[in-house]
């Protein structure tokens, strides 16, 4: 279970120390990271503008990080990043494939730098056709991370034909967090187990710290995202990689806002009333 708030000082280079707190919060040790990367997969999050206002939405209400692409994190105003980190994804794939499990880099470590990265993320499906090829891509960009003294997020996901119901198993899952450690990552996203107990297993079988997914919005998505927030956090994760269930909110900042003092500070619980906030 990732409980120390000395995590990037105690366990990783000068570099990279430096860089990951700027991702989370020294004193927690915790982080909540809202991915915004999903418009190469999906298409636009909204007007032309929309990454520049989320992301100051995001700053504002003390959101940890972001995940950007780096041509869309060309189209937002370097002063939000004052008080927040930027991760730059590396991998993308669509939903018009005809694999859909397919992801390639688009992009390298020197190329995240040039435009102010604090970090960078890879998405590996595993269990995919194109498995091999993923792993060979996070094993470049962590080699590259660790010579440029860059933190790499891995998000990991069991995908494929042989996988089934299988992506929440929680063996699944420590295998995924297990893949993640041993080629060089720094942090994991991992989907939910589905129970805080399980989740806790997952992580105490883990020296990473874990972030856990969201995943799709449901019904009163400003609601369930706080239900699901407080949930996982009980299990005693690092942190949460909300997206869809932060920026398809009706109140984004009051989500993520919520969700951020949860975070950091567990006596503090949420209130219904804060979702009112205009």
């Amino acid at each position: 279970m990732f409980t120390s708030p000395n995590y990037a000082k105690s366990q990783s280079s000068g570099g990279k120390s430096i860089r990951l707190s700027r991702i989370s919060n020294y004193a927690t040790g915790r982080t909540l990271v809202v991915p915004l990367d999903h418009s190469v997969t999906i298409g636009p999050l909204g007007k032309a503008d929309h990454a520049n206002s989320l992301v100051r939405t995001l700053a504002q209400a003390g959101t940890n990080a972001v995940v950007l692409h780096r041509g869309r994190a060309k189209h937002v105003d370097p002063a939000h990043f004052a008080r927040m980190g930027l991760i730059v994804h590396l991998s993308a794939g669509t939903t018009r494939s005809m694999d859909l499990d397919s992801k390639v880099l688009v992009g390298g470590v020197e190329d995240a730098l040039r435009i102010g990265a604090d970090a960078v993320s890879v998405h590996v499906n595993v269990g995919s056709s194109t498995e091999r090829e993923q792993l060979l891509d996070f094993g470049k960009i962590s080699h590259e991370c660790e010579v440029l003294g860059v933190p790499l997020l891995a998000m990991m996901y069991a995908r494929g034909p042989l996988r089934g119901d299988l992506p929440s198993d929680p063996a699944e899952l420590m295998h995924l967090a297990a893949i993640a450690t041993d080629l060089g990552a720094d942090l994991v996203k991992l989907d939910y187990s589905g129970t805080p107990e399980s989740m806790r297993e997952v992580a105490e079988s883990c020296p990473l710290p874990i972030c856990v997914a969201g995943g799709p919005p449901l019904e009163d998505v400003d609601a369930h995202a706080l239900a699901l927030g407080a949930e996982i956090l009980s299990s005693g994760v690092a942190g949460l990689s909300f997206g869809r269930n932060v920026f398809e909110a009706r109140n984004p900042y009051a989500v993520a806002s919520t969700l951020a003092r949860m975070m950091h500070s567990p006596q503090e619980s949420a209130s219904r009333s804060e979702l009112e906030i205009a």
